[in-house]
């Protein structure tokens, strides 16, 4: 299996990425769970913005200000879910959110949002 191809510009930090190019199996018997559920789980993908500090880059620390974008399946391997891309603050305020089974559709959208937030023109009520 292939992650899913992501242009991350300069100034972001990758904590994790799961988020892979396959599609959800549902289980022989109904249950509505995902048969390969490890690819469709709560934590798939965090990117924090980092900032430049003394001429280096920084991830920021909790308590500081700090943007993270996270990706998850939700609910967690259930056949009926779907992505679930947000922007939250360092107290986990969702700041922006998106909803989609597509994963083309979340990859759009969190390529547009890293571009936005590094030129500062990333709006939360858009």
């Amino acid at each position: 299996m292939k992650l899913i191809e992501l242009r991350i510009p300069e100034g972001f930090a990758v904590c994790y990425n799961k988020f892979y190019d396959v599609e959800p199996v549902p289980v022989e018997d109904g249950d509505g769970f995902i048969k390969n559920w490890h690819y469709f789980t709560e934590d798939l993908l965090q990117i924090i913005k980092m900032e430049i500090v003394n001429g280096k880059w920084i991830v920021p620390q909790n308590g500081q200000e700090r943007l993270i974008i996270d990706l998850g399946w939700y609910p967690d391997s259930r056949v009926d879910g779907e992505y679930k891309l947000v922007v939250v603050n360092d107290t986990w305020e969702t700041l922006k959110e998106k909803q989609s089974k597509s994963r083309f559709e979340i990859k759009e959208t969190l390529e547009n949002w890293l571009e936005l937030i590094l030129t500062r023109k990333f709006d939360c009520d858009t």
